[in-house]
């Protein structure tokens, strides 16, 4: 089985100075293979120093990003899944499902992973799953308030994908897993798992 971390929006220092304790500890207690970051963290050290040990990391930048070292997309398997990551500022309007669709069949890949929205999706269409990871720090559009952080999590078991989100509200954590399975058209809905 291959698990993923899957966040990203952070926005540190400029509109938010930590992610949840509770995601803190979620995080601290896993195993994953890798972790795919959707851009918007300000620096990558400042990333590092709000979040848990991570695993390797691939990152792509987003519009808000100070530095230029970090690619626009990236392209990487999980088990059997092609995925492809970008942070979405270039999907008009913001989350545009229909043109990152285009994008998906252009790169081959079955999983779409992008942010920017600060909105998290789990998204069935077309044969293929659209993830947005949302905020992991609760960032707003401005530094004036936050609002629910969360993040995703990606298992691939075989032909067995689960997409979970983990969302809190400040107060309690919520976990909403949604599973799907590969087969030689794409990703279905799982009726049987």
């Amino acid at each position: 089985m291959n698990r993923v971390l899957i966040f990203g929006d952070l926005h540190v220092p400029t509109r938010a100075d930590s992610i949840p304790e509770a995601f803190w500890d979620h995080i601290s207690s896993q195993q994953y293979d890798f972790a795919l970051v959707t851009g918007d963290l300000i620096t990558e050290d400042d990333m590092r120093r709000v979040m848990p040990p991570l695993p390797r990391c691939y990152i792509v930048r987003g519009n808000m990003d100070r530095e230029a070292k970090h690619p626009i997309h990236h392209k990487v398997k999980v088990g059997k899944a092609k995925v492809f990551l970008m942070h979405g500022t270039h999907l008009v309007p913001r989350g545009n499902l229909e043109q990152f669709f285009d994008l998906l069949v252009e790169q081959k890949a079955d999983i779409g992973v992008y942010g920017h929205t600060h909105q998290p999706q789990i998204e069935y269409a077309h044969n293929r799953l659209f993830l947005n990871p949302g905020t992991i720090t609760g960032a707003t559009g401005g530094w004036g308030g936050r609002q629910d952080a969360t993040f995703l999590e990606l298992e691939v078991d075989g032909d067995k994908i689960t997409a979970r989100l983990i969302r809190t509200d400040w107060k309690k954590i919520e976990h909403i897993p949604l599973t799907y399975r590969m087969t030689e058209l794409g990703i279905e809905r799982a009726t049987f798992y």
